[in-house]
């Protein structure tokens, strides 16, 4: 196990963190260690009808737009199905009756420490949506074994997406 020997805080973000420690390792011997440090978010497979929900959403840092299911940022100290309740509201305009706590990942544990909770949920009411002033976002509803065609012909490149999708592949591909 390294122990931190010093923190040292490089950037101070809205959503972000960036850490350059010193660590001192097994051996004895001093590092460093780069990291992003994050509050985490959240990730749910919506059925509704028989269809699962995707949005499409260009995303800044890979200058494209991503194939993904609907997901967000914890606020701080927020809870982690209220605020997956919050952004299918938002991004969907559902309301979900009936949610499932999946899991969670650690999508890149080389360089942060986000974790993403993971859900499912399959009794969600439509309703109205409200996305935020700065999100822009269109909803692409596919049967579920067109969603899994998307997915086994590398079309889905999201990890939490991909990983959420492989989770919940043999109960939703039973019948």
């Amino acid at each position: 196990m390294e122990k931190t020997k010093k923190e040292n805080l490089v950037f101070d973000g809205r959503i972000l963190k960036f850490y350059n420690d010193e660590v001192t390792l097994d051996n004895g011997e001093t590092s460093k260690r780069e990291y992003v440090s994050h509050r985490g978010g959240v990730c749910c497979l919506a059925v509704h009808d028989g269809k699962i929900y995707f949005e499409k959403q260009y995303r800044y840092a890979v200058r494209k737009e991503i194939f993904e299911l609907p997901a967000g940022k914890l606020e701080a100290g927020e809870n982690p199905m209220d605020a997956m309740k919050r952004e299918l509201k938002e991004e969907l305009g559902f309301i979900s009756h009936n949610m499932e706590y999946i899991d969670f990942i650690y999508p890149s544990v080389g360089y942060t420490n986000e974790k993403i909770y993971l859900f499912y949920s399959s009794d969600n009411e439509l309703s109205t949506q409200s996305l935020d002033e700065d999100e822009f976002l269109s909803i692409s509803p596919l049967s579920i074994k067109d969603a899994y065609k998307k997915l086994d012909n590398n079309e889905i490149h999201d990890a939490k997406t991909v990983c959420l999708m492989l989770k919940l592949r043999n109960r939703l591909l039973k019948d």
